[in-house]
């Protein structure tokens, strides 16, 4: 059963447990009160998520779900309230429920490491590039590069608008739809939940000679041709890759 039920989406095992949850508040909180239907219900959707769900964070989120949405309905928060946080939400971090990729931004130690690591003269892409914070950094020091950056959510993508120099090419786009045999160089800080259909882009579309570097999350079952440790707090690293 465990082993089926994986093969979904995350999102959608998400969505499975909450309804699950919510009809067992509505049939427990009829003959006991809220607050034993709420404790009820947050405990079994925390079990479910610890077994069903391929991160940690899950069963947390599951376990706090309901009893912060008591809470702000004992605050008596007014509708058009939730409805600006999802809007913002969005707007800040775009379609990551379905793809998973937060807003990782890189750090200083990352960003002196990768500026020596790119070819000279190279067509370098930054997927999922955020707020731009690399192509900036590279802009000032790697004067050599063509540089372009990719990234779908609208907020960061318009700070990045207004951050980065004409020179460089700057697309709020998925980075699906790019064919990356037009890059020597390729960066990638995103999440592991898609490395592995990353890598599978870069494997058929990447040119032999160019090089995929990912900072600090693996690809499954592939190990990198080298390793840069950075040295940083979360003991980041970039991986790379020669195709």
């Amino acid at each position: 059963m465990m082993s089926s039920i994986n093969v979904f989406p995350q999102w959608l095992v998400f969505a499975l447990i909450c309804a699950f949850s919510f009809f067992l508040v509505i049939g427990v909180g009829s003959l006991f009160s809220s607050l034993i239907a709420i404790a009820l219900a947050s405990s079994i959707s925390f079990l479910l998520a610890k077994s069903l769900h391929d991160g940690f964070w899950w069963k947390w989120i599951h376990l706090f779900f309901l009893p912060l949405i008591f809470l702000c309905l004992q605050l008596n928060i007014a509708p058009h309230w939730y409805l600006l946080a999802l809007v913002l939400s969005w707007f800040v971090f775009g379609k990551v429920m379905v793809s998973r990729v937060p807003l990782y931004l890189s750090n200083q130690s990352a960003l002196s490491e990768l500026e020596s690591c790119i070819p000279l003269g190279g067509h370098f892409l930054d997927v999922g590039a955020g707020t731009g914070k690399v192509l900036q950094h590279l802009s000032a020091s790697r004067a050599d590069l063509s540089l372009c950056g990719v990234e779908q959510a609208k907020a960061p993508w318009l700070w990045g608008k207004f951050r980065l120099p004409s020179s460089v090419r700057w697309i709020n786009a998925d980075y699906q739809g790019l064919d990356f045999a037009d890059y020597d160089c390729i960066y990638a800080f995103l999440s592991p939940a898609v490395m592995a259909d990353l890598w599978s882009q870069a494997r058929s579309q990447m040119k032999p000679g160019s090089l995929f570097i990912s900072n600090s999350f693996e690809i499954p079952g592939v190990d990198p041709d080298q390793v840069i440790e950075l040295n940083d707090w979360k003991n980041g690293k970039l991986l790379l890759w020669r195709m």
